[in-house]
């Protein structure tokens, strides 16, 4: 069957692995028909390429690059099939044989050499820290805080970091950044199924990662903290991962976190997939907000894992859009409630949320759920 195309036999096997649980699937079609994407006249055929991955006959079909991995197909599956996993394993025979997209490969090739998917400098990416006072968390600290490629070097998501870390400075955490030494955590690297790399990458994270001292690593973006959740322990990390909204939710519930200044806003709030469906984390959210004296969270139609994506993971975030944006469908859902702001806690969230509250016209203000909290501090 597969052994028709000639490919690395490591990745066959994983492609075999994947296509395991596909055995569940007998073509019903509730994937495709609930995939996000069909909303945008831009949807790749999920039965389709899952029936592909089941006879081999194909590894590098359009939809294999089109999915956001949001996870709504799974969710929504009445075999719980891994569909995603499939997706992955599909990615990385078509990686091997030079089938990804120009603009993935590129990423990829970016973070090899700069650290970052931008190709940013790597002596800039701490530059966001200046006059903080944040430690270096190569002194030995108790909490790293991982800032992430894309909120290390764009103005706007910069604003989110410093403000997680002026709430972890009033819990009077001991945290400190990798500033310079810190490096991409992959995320680019998995969704193009480069595994070669990836491994090389990750192994060398846990190593400057264990310098550090630090027991817990917290993230600022999802996809960051899904990849040391669920892919770092299989290289070995020993680590705690949390995203930043599960750690500031410990904190508040403990006491170190006084929110005590009133903001007197209407919000909504967009749940990220990659922690709502991914890891569950719907709740602490939205705790937070609600914490916020004079804060009214108004919610939209659809929430917690029945969110809508809003187009950036799956490394689409570094590929063009063809059809309506999915963010689009989100600010005009955003916009129904009558709240005054979007907020999320997601760096790519943020970023596809602001442009498309611009291009649809929108009166809302688009914010983290980080810098809300620490206007209430």
């Amino acid at each position: 069957m597969m052994q028709t195309i000639s490919v690395n036999e490591q990745l066959w096997d994983r492609l075999d692995k994947a296509v395991a649980g596909m055995t569940l699937c007998y073509q019903c079609g509730v994937c495709t028909a609930i995939c996000p994407l069909a909303l945008t006249g831009k949807a790749p055929a999920v039965r389709k390429l899952v029936r592909l991955a089941q006879t081999g006959l194909s590894t590098n079909s359009d939809g294999t690059w089109l999915c956001t991995t949001c996870k709504m197909c799974e969710v929504t599956c009445p075999r719980r099939v891994p569909i995603v996993d499939v997706l992955h394993a599909l990615r990385a025979v078509a990686f091997s044989e030079h089938k990804a997209p120009a603009r993935l490969e590129e990423a990829v090739w970016k973070v090899y050499e700069n650290g970052n998917p931008w190709g940013e400098s790597k002596t800039s990416r701490g530059r966001w820290t200046e006059g903080l006072e944040i430690k270096d968390a190569l002194e030995g600290v108790e909490v790293l805080l991982y800032t992430g490629c894309i909120s290390s070097y764009d103005p706007r998501l910069q604003k989110t970091a410093k403000a997680v870390s002026s709430l972890l400075k009033a819990a009077d955490i001991d945290f400190g950044v990798l500033k310079t030494q810190e490096r991409c955590c992959g995320d680019v690297v998995y969704q193009s199924g480069e595994e070669g790399y990836l491994e090389e990458l990750i192994t060398e994270n846990i190593e400057t990662f264990s310098k550090t001292k630090a027991s817990v690593v917290v993230s600022m973006s999802p996809h960051c903290f899904n990849m040391f959740k669920t892919i770092y322990p299989k290289y070995g990390a020993t680590f705690r991962a949390v995203h930043y909204t599960e750690l500031l939710t410990e904190l508040y519930d403990a006491g170190k976190l006084k929110l005590k200044r009133p903001v007197e806003r209407e919000v909504t709030y967009h749940d990220p997939c990659y922690l709502s469906r991914y890891h569950g984390i719907q709740e602490q959210p939205r705790r937070l907000l609600e914490s916020i004296k004079g804060m009214e969270l108004l919610e939209m139609r659809n929430v917690r894992e029945n969110t809508l994506c809003c187009g950036g993971g799956g490394g689409r975030v570094f590929q063009e859009t063809e059809g309506e944006r999915l963010s689009n469908l989100r600010v005009r859902e955003a916009a129904e409630t009558g709240a005054q702001i979007l907020t999320t806690s997601c760096p790519y969230c943020i970023q596809n949320l602001e442009d498309s509250v611009r291009t649809q016209g929108k009166r809302l203000q688009v914010s983290d759920v980080a810098e809300l909290v620490a206007l209430s501090v």
